[in-house]
């Protein structure tokens, strides 16, 4: 399917088009346009807009219980990815990086400074993309980590090494997808 967003990514219209291809849509395909084209551009091509600044489509910014929520958030939410526990850690790191909540959430400042330095380095959204999916795949491993060394803490601390450690949060992963 053919997805557009606003160009100049940041922090939302990279984390997205990270979700959307990962567990949405693995035949994605990302179109960044300015803000005043993307109407036209959805008429024309039934492409699915986001993220596209309140020019009134579904997966953008919204409120959601009183707090500020992202495009990530409208993804999770249309697509009901909320059971994956470590998908939920990166939508809130990603929602507090995004909605200004960059305070509460120290991690958050991590996905600003790559997300501000990465399109100066390169030519393209599309290169940011590439670039950055690492990132967003190295959170989301790094949360699945944080869940099965909390599940199996026990088990964990019989093992001496770290690279035992690694071998077993490894095999936990593989049974996970």
């Amino acid at each position: 399917m053919l997805w557009v967003t606003r160009d100049y990514v940041h922090i939302d219209r990279v984390a997205s088009p990270w979700l959307i291809k990962r567990f949405v849509d693995k035949q994605a395909q990302f179109i960044f346009l300015p803000r005043d084209k993307i109407a036209d551009f959805v008429e024309k091509t039934g492409a699915i807009p986001f993220d596209t600044a309140g020019i009134g489509v579904e997966l953008d910014h919204h409120i959601c219980n009183n707090e500020k929520h992202c495009t990530f958030d409208a993804i999770v939410e249309k697509y009901k990815l909320e059971t994956d526990g470590a998908l939920q850690r990166v939508r809130k790191l990603v929602r507090a990086a995004d909605t200004g909540g960059i305070e509460e959430e120290p991690l958050a400042w991590a996905l600003e400074v790559i997300a501000v330095g990465t399109p100066i380095l390169l030519d393209s959204d599309h290169e940011a993309l590439e670039k950055e999916f690492p990132v967003y795949d190295a959170v989301y491993a790094y949360f699945q980590q944080e869940i099965i060394s909390e599940k199996f803490k026990d088990e964990i601390k019989k093992l001496k090494t770290r690279g035992e450690r690694q071998s077993f949060i490894k095999q936990k992963l593989r049974k996970l997808k």
